[in-house]
């Protein structure tokens, strides 16, 4: 009996620490253990992420050394749902450039399941879909390697509105990432210019999956950006992958007009109620073709029953392409758009 709990008291000490005047005043003598220091559990549990991290992303190199001495020229890029993003320079390959998603490692459950959700997301390597290069676990941050992309969406529109066949295609692009993201159970809930990036090449990625969730559990949160939330999640109703086919209607809008509807409406609860309330938005300062109108409409549709899948929608566009009734660009054409909007950057 003695045996057992001087061994249950051991056990207690080694999980919980605390100090030697809190022990309890046992009728035995044992040996005093320190408590375990807090650098100690930090270890331990970054260790166990450790090993998750590995068997969750088989293909990726996971690493837990200090990040400047892989890459140099940190420089501040942009902000993502979940933490700050830089762009650095690989030391050992001096022309390889990345992109750094720096969070914080939040004991928060919750916080962690978005995190190793959002990893899995880009380890995917889907090819509309933005790649995850490599996972640092480093003090108290975990670091995303990414590949970096020449911009935004949102950058072209700082500087002039998408035409109609540069749209059609960044569509068809943006389908394909979001019909291989519903096909493995996952929604976005944040799709729009800002985090639908470009490639040198002309590729098409999109990015930032910080509020991605599972389709088959019920999902009711008011998360996302307010002018691009679909009726329902404003209502706070179930909602499933559908709210990201609303999303990608308005981000067409944001493509050709340069802003979304309602742009100009700042109070939070009065946007609310024009979105939730009022018809489906359409073009407000561009002037697409009536079959450009008749897809976003249908991707506007009210009612998320009767709205398309991300396959439906591509398939339509593609008929639509193919008989001469919607323009669309190719890669290397939108590669000498970007060129020409944005000069600096080539």
């Amino acid at each position: 009996m003695l045996i057992l709990n001087q061994a249950h008291l051991l056990l207690s000490i080694y999980v919980q620490p605390i100090s030697p005047n809190e022990y309890p005043s046992p009728h035995y003598e044992i040996p005093e253990l320190p408590p375990l220091k807090r650098s100690t559990l930090k270890k331990r549990g970054q260790n166990q992420l450790e090993a998750k991290l590995k068997k969750l992303l088989p293909k990726i190199p996971v690493c837990t050394s200090d990040p400047v001495s892989r890459y140099t020229h940190f420089k501040e890029i942009g902000t993502g749902v979940n933490g700050a993003v830089v762009k650095a320079v690989c030391r050992k390959r001096a022309q390889t450039k990345v992109a750094i998603k720096r969070c914080k490692l939040d004991p928060d459950r919750e916080y962690r399941a978005a995190i190793l959700r959002e990893l899995r997301i880009m380890a995917s390597g889907h090819s509309n879909l933005i790649r995850l290069r490599e996972v640092t676990l480093w003090k108290d941050d975990i670091l995303m390697t990414m590949d970096l992309m020449r911009c935004s969406v949102f950058a072209v529109l700082c500087q002039r509105g998408i035409p109609e066949e540069y749209a059609v295609y960044m569509t068809c692009e943006t389908l394909k990432g979001l019909a291989h993201l519903h096909s493995q159970g996952i929604l976005h809930r944040d799709v729009k210019c800002e985090n639908l990036l470009l490639g040198w090449n002309g590729e098409i990625k999109l990015a930032d999956f910080g509020l991605s969730a599972r389709i088959n559990r019920p999902n009711y949160e008011r998360l996302g950006t307010t002018k691009w939330m679909a009726p329902e999640v404003i209502r706070e109703e179930y909602y499933n992958e559908k709210i990201d086919m609303w999303s990608l209607g308005i981000t067409i809008i944001e493509m050709m007009d340069r802003v979304p509807p309602h742009y100009a409406i700042k109070d939070e609860e009065e946007l609310f109620d024009i979105i939730a309330t009022e018809p489906s938005p359409t073009f407000t300062y561009s002037y697409p073709t009536m079959y450009m109108r008749g897809l976003v409409a249908w991707l506007l549709d009210e009612e998320p029953e009767t709205r398309p899948s991300a396959r439906d929608a591509l398939l339509e566009i593609e008929a639509h392409v193919q008989s001469n009734l919607l323009p669309c660009s190719s890669a290397q054409d939108l590669v000498r758009f970007l060129n020409h909007v944005l000069p600096s950057e080539h």
